[in-house]
């Protein structure tokens, strides 16, 4: 005859830890109550409470990795509903209740806001760079595009979002140095090609290119540059 077996009382395994959140290098302090039973014949093993926190602590540090340091109170209610949702958990050992209480010292929240307020200036800064970026597209592009559209420009109610140039400049020096300096002028392109050109090349065919060079500076009277010149190129 077969007694019907007794429901056995779950045991009771308490720890703290430290947990990662989401804010890189911070971290909660965890006090967590597992409740726990072997579900085999016989006395559970001595290393059964271990397994049971192990199995708590799991899921603990997976729910705490995506909350705030900045946030407790949140992140020690999602970990509620998860702890609700996902236990009982294990085979041998099951983990049938589990509590945990979250904290965070004020050293870490300190940190955390300095953290975020680097951020928060970074991304200010890279808007910055961006809308200046694009204020000065817009004055190469359009602005400076020639002096009719310079000149016709200054007719306009000043915009402190667009901006431009300041009373008193000469428009016609700035479009020229503008168009001097434009991604796509002649001279910027040619100086890129002729860096580029120059890294490819062996250092043979680079002395015979500078004596070529040499002898045209020389031959078209600038004296200064081929005098310049000549100090690198091997005789």
């Amino acid at each position: 005859m077969r007694w019907p077996g007794r429901r056995r009382t779950p045991s009771v395994h308490t720890f703290t830890d430290v947990c990662a959140s989401q804010d890189p290098g911070l971290a909660f302090e965890v006090s967590v109550r597992v409740e726990w039973t072997w579900t085999k014949r016989g006395p559970a093993p001595a290393d059964a409470p271990r397994v049971a926190g192990r199995l708590a602590r799991q899921l603990v540090e997976k729910t705490l990795h995506e909350s705030s340091v900045l946030r407790p109170d949140a992140a020690e209610q999602d970990l509620a509903v998860v702890l609700r949702d996902e236990v009982p958990l294990g085979g041998e050992v099951t983990v049938t209740g589990v509590t945990a209480s979250v904290h965070v010292d004020a050293a870490v929240v300190a940190a955390a806001r300095r953290k975020q307020q680097t951020r928060h200036a970074c991304e200010l800064d890279e808007l910055e760079r961006r809308q200046a970026r694009a204020r000065m597209e817009f004055l190469r592009d359009e602005l400076l595009a020639d002096p009719s559209a310079a000149r016709l420009y200054t007719l306009l109610p000043p915009s402190p979002r667009l901006g431009g140039p300041l009373p008193g400049t000469d428009l016609d020096a700035l479009v020229r140095e503008a168009h001097r300096w434009h991604p796509e002028s002649r001279w910027v392109v040619t100086a890129q090609v002729l860096h580029t050109f120059a890294e490819r090349v062996t250092e043979d065919t680079a002395q015979d290119l500078l004596k070529i060079l040499h002898a045209a500076l020389d031959t078209l009277g600038h004296h200064d540059l081929s005098a310049r010149l000549a100090a690198v190129v091997e005789p």
